[in-house]
């Protein structure tokens, strides 16, 4: 444990989960048709059937369907992407997504450009990435960086101007966020495994985003006393969930830091509701919904 005086407030999202979900039920009802969502998942990788799970409870919540499409890895990468084509082309399905890892060796790009930027609740799509340049209005972004954006904004973050560290620079998390971050004035510090002296970089932003997929990497030395920290990390280990940040290090030096789990996988999940939400109402044509993120909890 540190010996700063710092009182750190461990900020769950699950509070705003629920109240994200409780519009969404809203939204889903006040369309009047039927929202349906596609997880493409190829093989069991145990760690995404928990996900899943996740994901298909909260539509239950919220009356979206939903399904998951099995594909056996020797079936190979042609029958994927065969499968993903055809559900672009179905008119009832309002949304698809690949559930990922895919198998070692296989395209994963590839793949993911295969659903339509007007299904992807992923947002991880090249053709979702240059909307997100050219038209925004008319995008759906990635979940996860999403959801910490959301978390950001309950916890009272103004990022106009504010240094704002994200440790690793995946494309599922720390690229499409440090994007994100940017484009809402941040200054963004990007950091990463081939960075010099990471720890003094960190330390001097006021924010600390940790999505390096590394357990325990984050000790109090990363931590500016007072910061923000999210943690992205979800590693199991031991048939336990560990984050990227050392909890008990970094206690008593955050103002505010979001557990594992608890914390950013509960809004990633909500994001994709809403997500799936904004699909249909582009689809329809109507006004996207104006998600409020007032009650943090």
């Amino acid at each position: 444990m540190s010996d700063a005086t710092v009182t750190t407030r461990i900020m769950s999202g699950l509070p705003l989960r629920d109240h994200l979900l409780h519009q969404a039920a809203a939204v889903v009802a006040g369309l009047g048709v039927p929202l349906r969502l596609c997880i493409v998942q190829v093989g069991h990788h145990a760690p995404s059937v928990v996900y899943i799970r996740n994901k298909l409870a909260a539509c239950a919540k919220v009356k979206i369907n939903a399904e998951v499409l099995h594909l056996h890895e020797s079936q190979g990468e042609q029958a994927l992407h065969a499968t993903l084509r055809g559900l672009a082309h179905e008119p009832d399905v309002t949304a698809i997504l690949v559930q990922t890892p895919l198998p070692r060796g296989w395209d994963v790009q590839t793949a993911l450009d295969l659903v339509p930027a007007a299904k992807d609740v992923d947002g991880l799509s090249r053709d979702s990435a240059l909307l997100r340049a050219t038209t925004p209005e008319a995008v759906l972004l990635p979940a996860t960086p999403l959801g910490v954006m959301r978390l950001l904004r309950a916890a009272g973050v103004s990022l106009q101007g504010t240094p704002v560290a994200v440790v690793g620079k995946g494309m599922v998390v720390g690229g499409p966020l440090r994007h994100l971050l940017a484009e809402a004035g941040a200054q963004v510090v990007g950091i990463d495994k081939d960075t010099h002296n990471p720890a003094a970089l960190a330390q001097a932003c006021d924010v600390l985003i940790a999505a390096a997929g590394v357990p325990e990497l984050i000790t109090a030395a990363w931590v500016k006393p007072g910061a923000v920290v999210i943690d992205v990390g979800l590693t199991r280990e031991d048939d336990r969930l560990q984050g990227d940040v050392q909890r008990m290090s970094v206690e008593g030096v955050a103002r505010v830091l979001t557990p594992v789990p608890g914390g950013v996988g509960p809004m990633t999940v909500a994001s994709l509701i809403t997500n799936i939400c904004d699909a249909a109402c582009l689809q329809l044509g109507r006004p996207r919904h104006a998600w409020s993120v007032d009650a943090a909890g």
